[in-house]
């Protein structure tokens, strides 16, 4: 059977799992936040996650070194201690790069990881499939797809997730397009594959992908509200779905809190701003982007503290 991560997991065992993606703490000079990263770690853990992803979106990875991200991999990993899983964001326009960082997260101790296509080129559907079939060719580890229109432009249309999946090395996918009738049909369509694994990065749409026969979701807020999502996908596994939509309605008014009005690109400082109100990091953030203002911050604090988040 393809092993779909290192401590070879099956779909039965990842079923349920909270992922969430880690934001990349960053001092006021650029550099990472050492500190930082197992304070978040532990209050990412102690919410009942059941692992994190480094370097991948919401971790700012297009801003960062390869120098950089190799020492957040490592950092990270080592927080971890093996009580989570570690999902390792290895997505560049560099293929290279990709490997370096296949090569050192690995070496670490993640458990898979996620490329998503490079950004620069425009792509036709034979350059995605080859794209990604050419690096899992040459990874150390198990390798999940990453579809994300918002950043790379560009659609992983479902034929071609279909063939890679048969790739030897693709274990899965994170799905983050906004679509909810497309999410639930790439849920149906591995739902009886045990050798392809299906996570959701489109949180509004959790509950619905989940029923459709997905195995897990990856939500930002859960760097600083973990605990619900772990009670959400508890309900979906247990069948109780009145509890479970109604956690989806929570969690979506939550998320509401810091993406009303963002853009994508202005979405991280706004949850860098909400680790600062917990305070577990700063809320500084790599250029291009641009921190949370003064005003933006206190702005959140009080939807956060509508809806009890914070006192």
């Amino acid at each position: 059977m393809k092993p779909l991560t290192t401590r070879n997991l099956s779909r039965p065992q990842l079923a349920g799992t909270s992922i969430v993606p880690m934001l990349t703490p960053f001092l006021a000079d650029g550099r990472v936040d050492a500190a930082a990263i197992p304070r978040l770690v532990e209050h990412i853990l102690a919410g009942g996650s059941d692992g994190i992803m480094v370097c991948g979106t919401t971790g700012e990875f297009a801003s960062m070194s390869v120098e950089q991200r190799c020492d957040v991999l490592r950092l990270a990993t080592a927080a971890v201690a093996g009580r989570a899983l570690v999902f390792a964001g290895i997505g560049d326009t560099s293929q290279a790069h990709s490997l370096r960082l296949a090569d050192e997260a690995i070496r670490a101790g993640a458990d898979a990881l996620v490329a998503n296509l490079p950004s620069y080129y425009p792509l036709t559907d034979t350059m995605i499939e080859r794209s990604f079939t050419s690096l899992a060719d040459a990874v150390p580890g198990p390798l999940y797809l990453y579809n994300i229109p918002q950043t790379t432009r560009h659609t992983v249309p479902l034929a071609v997730i279909e063939r890679l999946s048969h790739h030897p090395r693709i274990a899965g996918i994170k799905d983050s397009e906004p679509d909810g009738d497309r999410l639930e049909r790439l849920a149906a369509m591995f739902r009886d594959r045990p050798d392809f694994a299906v996570f959701c990065g489109s949180i509004a749409f959790s509950v619905r992908t989940l029923r459709a026969g997905a195995d897990g979701i990856i939500p930002g807020a859960g760097n600083f509200a973990p605990a619900r999502f772990s009670a959400l996908l508890d309900a979906v596994v247990e069948g109780r779905f009145t509890d479970a939509e109604a956690a989806q309605q929570g969690i979506n008014a939550l998320n509401a809190t810091y993406q009303k009005g963002r853009t994508i690109s202005q979405l991280f400082s706004a949850l860098k701003a909400i680790l600062e109100i917990h305070g577990l990091c700063g809320r500084h953030v790599l250029p291009p982007l641009l921190p949370a203002s003064d005003e933006e911050v206190e702005a959140i604090r009080r939807d956060l503290q509508a809806l009890g988040v914070v006192s």
